[in-house]
């Protein structure tokens, strides 16, 4: 490939592979043998229209080619972006194509992330829309920096926005840059943008601004109250928005409870993570073969860190600790590297 890339972007793999033609830029790549590379050839059928609808969005795309390659369970991540060859865990193939969001995420860095990288992790959220790598991937630079993005294209309207980021990206492109060269680019492409949103709050402060769009937590604080949500409150939503959802909720509710809810959700890994957190904080034993389950099945941090936290944060969970290092003992050699240290990571700070 001719095109400069991060070093952090660099990445090989090797082992038995078989591939599928889903489009004229995309292969999908998996182990030659299992059900693994059908499965993901149908849930990733539609990528092309995705590159598609990227470049209306972001202009040209500049990488060529667009590949996939899913990896075994234990792969650590829900995807990588690595230019040409995205890297993904078998985890977001659901069998109705809706795990093709994590392949549009990943996508979308072909543009900001790849064409456009952070000069630190310190302004990461300038890829994900003095700093620890395991703070810095949290969802502060997803959640926050995507409601920041929002909140301008609420403020600008939509067309505006959309020009903006195609001018963004072709200032940028093939270039490492920090968050004050956006904010200062930001500023001088739609003025006045500083007196009718406060940049420094969104990209200093601490917490989500007032200004902020959250009609989800909304809901989970009404749960608060004593109210489910109507199922024509909840009939087009998505696992990340059940999540969301299941991760506002109370740390601990009743058992009654966990059973209501379990009787509404359509439990894919992203949920029923969320789910299970809420079972493990509510001692809610009838769940924990799941949990263990759940933890001897995949390596995706996204799902272990959240688990292992829930099973052995707090006081009086001796009986969760020694569970918790049981499936950790039995499963640890199904990790990868990364994934058995931030384990333990957490085993130290905790236990």
């Amino acid at each position: 490939m001719e095109q400069p890339i991060p070093p952090y972007l660099f990445a090989f793999a090797v082992g038995e592979l078989g591939f599928r033609e889903v489009g004229p830029r995309t292969r999908v790549y998996a182990e030659a043998a299992g059900p693994v590379l059908d499965a993901a050839a149908a849930e990733f059928a539609g990528t092309e229209d995705m590159i598609q609808q990227g470049e209306k969005l972001f202009g040209p795309y500049d990488w060529e080619r667009f590949d996939l390659l899913v990896l075994p369970p234990s792969f650590p991540y829900g995807g990588m972006e690595n230019p040409r060859m995205v890297f993904l865990t078998p985890t977001v193939i659901k069998g109705d194509a809706s795990g093709a969001q994590v392949v549009a995420h990943e996508l979308a860095h072909s543009w900001t992330g790849n064409l456009i990288t952070n000069t630190t992790n310190e302004h990461f959220w300038l890829n994900e829309e003095g700093v620890d790598p395991d703070d810095v991937y949290s969802q502060v630079p997803y959640e926050k920096g995507f409601q920041f993005l929002w909140r301008i294209e609420r403020e600008i309207g939509r067309p505006a926005f959309d020009d903006f980021l195609k001018k963004y990206i072709a200032t940028f492109k093939f270039k490492s840059i920090d968050t004050d060269t956006f904010l200062q680019f930001l500023k001088a492409n739609v003025p006045g943008i500083e007196t009718k949103i406060d940049l420094e709050l969104w990209t200093e402060g601490h917490g989500i601004p007032p200004d902020a769009y959250e009609p989800i937590v909304s809901l989970a604080n009404e749960f608060k109250a004593g109210r489910m949500p109507r199922d024509d409150e909840v009939v087009d939503w998505c696992g990340q928005e059940w999540e969301l959802y299941l991760e506002n909720l109370p740390k601990s509710i009743e058992a009654s409870q966990i059973l209501a809810l379990d009787a509404r959700y359509r439990l894919d890994y992203e949920v029923k993570v969320a789910f299970l957190q809420l079972a493990i904080s509510s001692r809610c034993r009838d769940y924990y073969g799941e949990v263990e389950k759940t933890l001897k099945e995949v390596g995706r941090m996204k799902y272990l860190r959240p688990l292992y936290k829930a099973l052995v944060q707090g006081a009086g969970k001796d009986e969760e600790k020694v569970f918790a290092k049981r499936v950790f003992a039995e499963a640890r050699e199904c990790y990868h590297p990364i994934a058995q240290g931030v384990v333990e990571s957490i085993f130290s700070k905790h236990m």
